[in-house]
């Protein structure tokens, strides 16, 4: 097995003492696509899911952790805005950087393993 052939995948996600998932990559991808796309609908249909799906999505999330995600602004005619809360950027930031850590601490470990 040559060493530049290999590439490690994994998954990661956290969840409360109970069990249940805080949040991972699905959750973490939800809130990118609302900071970019501006609103949960317009999120939602860029990553082909459906708007109460994601709202309960988010719901759950906020729940679970205890504080608000999205700030919403209510829209007329040309519909509503959701930002990220300070909070939601800073554990977008934290997951991703989390994520990048893990994933090269494990490649240097495969390698170190396979080679």
């Amino acid at each position: 097995m040559e060493k530049q052939n290999l590439k490690i995948r994994m998954r990661i996600w956290l969840e409360c003492e109970t069990g249940e998932t805080l949040f991972g990559e699905g959750q973490i991808t939800i809130l990118e696509a609302i900071e970019k796309k501006g609103s949960i609908n317009a999120a939602a249909k860029s990553l082909g899911m459906g708007y109460r799906s994601m709202w309960g999505r988010l719901k759950k999330i906020e729940q679970r952790i205890g504080t608000p995600l999205l700030i919403r602004r209510k829209g007329g005619i040309s519909g509503g805005e959701s930002v990220l809360t300070p909070e939601a950027k800073r554990m977008v930031e934290k997951f991703r950087q989390l994520q990048q850590n893990l994933h090269e601490t494990a490649e240097k470990i495969c390698f170190n393993i396979f080679s």
